[in-house]
């Protein structure tokens, strides 16, 4: 870890020489005002507290399973990466959980969770759950989930009945958000959940009583993108979805949707992709912003551009949609 974190050092020397970030001289201020720059020891090493933060920022973003090691260099540095732990949040079954290893991403249980304080809770920015990794759903989104306040990216794999969802609403900051389409299903949309998402993947856990799904989709302000799991694509209606001209993107996550007749078809903004695990696509775009939104778009760009068959409406999450291939598996192109 030292051999990285001098690596870190001498490149940030190189980039900072000759300059002060803006955003760490509020950064500095607010240290003085807490009497945190009296720990800075004249014997200390002599960078700059805002150079040092940035190096063991950096450090901990690159490995977030450090963060325990590092917090215990010193006070200052604990104040500074402890919130950084809680970044990416998720509690799925214990298979699942091996994808957060080989992101080197630390793990949480939601008894653990209930336990932390709210401070460090405000600092969540993805979080992904379901029943299993919850346990007492109604009890836990109760307890703890409500202090997420920095959440920007929610996946709540479960059933959203009248019981739960009053837990789930109070959130203002959510753009990217993966919810069971129950959510939709009232005479109104239920905010300020959905007051700045732009990016919404609809789960189906139930497939009744949708009528009012898409004209919610139409009052939720700012959604550019929308998504939909397989028995959805069959259940709303592709003509109101092609009349939302606020929408950019729209995305069937099936490889087998019934298009017979659809209207989808001669819409630029439809693509259908076959996902993968859903779970490692999810975390890839919490850490990297790598995951199947990120695909449709540059396989609508693409496809608009004419660089690929402007026909083609199917794709495979994870593999070079230039390539030609069926994403049923015959080994034909896939022209529609």
């Amino acid at each position: 870890m030292s051999s990285i974190l001098a690596c870190l050092v001498l490149s940030l020397q190189r980039t900072e020489h000759g300059r002060r970030v803006r955003h760490f001289t509020d950064f500095r201020l607010g240290l003085k005002s807490i009497g945190m720059l009296s720990e800075f020891d004249p014997d200390d090493p002599r960078l700059p507290p805002e150079l040092e933060y940035k190096i063991f920022e950096i450090a901990a973003l690159a490995r977030p399973t450090w963060i325990p090691s590092l917090m215990l260099v010193a006070r200052r540095v604990k104040l500074w990466v402890e919130p950084l732990l809680y970044r990416v949040v998720f509690l799925k079954d214990d298979e699942a959980m091996t994808e957060l290893r080989n992101l080197c991403l630390p793990t949480f249980t939601a008894s653990a969770l209930q336990q932390t304080s709210t401070h460090l809770l405000q600092h969540v920015k993805h979080l992904m759950f379901d029943d299993d990794g919850l346990r007492q759903t109604e009890t836990t989104l109760a307890s703890w989930v409500p202090a997420c306040t920095g959440i920007i990216n929610l996946y709540a794999q479960i059933n959203c009945a009248p019981a739960i969802l009053p837990s789930l609403i109070g959130f203002t900051n959510i753009r990217y958000l993966t919810i069971d389409v129950n959510a939709l299903c009232g005479l109104a949309v239920p905010f300020p959940l959905f007051t700045t998402v732009t990016h919404l993947e609809l789960l189906a856990f139930e497939t009744t009583g949708l009528a009012h799904v898409c004209e919610n989709i139409s009052s939720i302000p700012q959604l550019t993108h929308v998504a939909l799991n397989p028995r959805l694509d069959l259940r709303l209606s592709h003509a109101a979805l092609c009349a939302n001209k606020r929408l950019e993107c729209i995305v069937f996550l099936s490889s087998q949707a019934s298009l017979d007749g659809s209207p989808l078809l001669e819409d630029d903004r439809f693509v259908c992709i076959k996902e993968g695990r859903y779970e490692l696509d999810w975390l890839n775009g919490a850490v990297f912003g790598d995951d199947y939104w990120a695909l449709a778009d540059a396989f609508l760009a693409a496809r608009r551009a004419g660089t690929i068959d402007r026909s083609r409406h199917r794709i495979v999450s994870g593999k070079d949609f230039h390539s030609v291939e069926d994403v049923d598996g015959d080994g034909g192109s896939d022209s529609s």
